[in-house]
């Protein structure tokens, strides 16, 4: 390819594939590495994620989300998107939630904002989203 920089996580048009995949089903950009120039790409049902890092987390509530426990909050990850139930609990590098309802096609770099009911909890950049056996908790 020409450049990990032009593709995004979920794209399937334009990934110049000269091959299909081994079962014949199209293949969509799972993860993109800007540091090695790799794009990983691969089926539609690994573009779902239920775990979340994140980093550069702003904390709006001190009372919630302890180091040592999972808080239950509603967390959204795109401006139009709908808040989705998960779990979220503070870690040396910000923040790890895991979600009540997987998620396609979230990427590192997007925001992401931690909600209990209508109160903002916190917000933080993701760092990391993979599906939950792909990552310790």
């Amino acid at each position: 390819h020409d450049g990990a920089y032009a593709y995004t996580v979920g794209q399937r048009k334009g990934l110049g594939l000269t091959r299909p995949a081994p079962d014949g089903r199209p293949r969509y950009v799972l993860e993109v590495r800007p540091e090695t120039n790799q794009v990983v790409v691969g089926p539609s049902e690994l573009l779902s994620v239920d775990r979340i890092s994140g980093t550069d987390t702003v904390w709006l509530a001190d009372d919630v989300c302890a180091e040592d426990g999972w808080t239950d909050v509603q967390v959204q990850v795109r401006a139009h998107g709908e808040p989705v139930p998960a779990q979220v609990r503070r870690d040396e590098s910000g923040l790890v939630v895991r979600l009540g309802t997987p998620l396609r096609g979230i990427a590192p770099g997007q925001s992401l904002v931690v909600y209990a009911g209508s109160r903002v909890l916190g917000q933080a950049t993701i760092s990391d989203a993979r599906r939950g056996a792909a990552q310790p908790t």
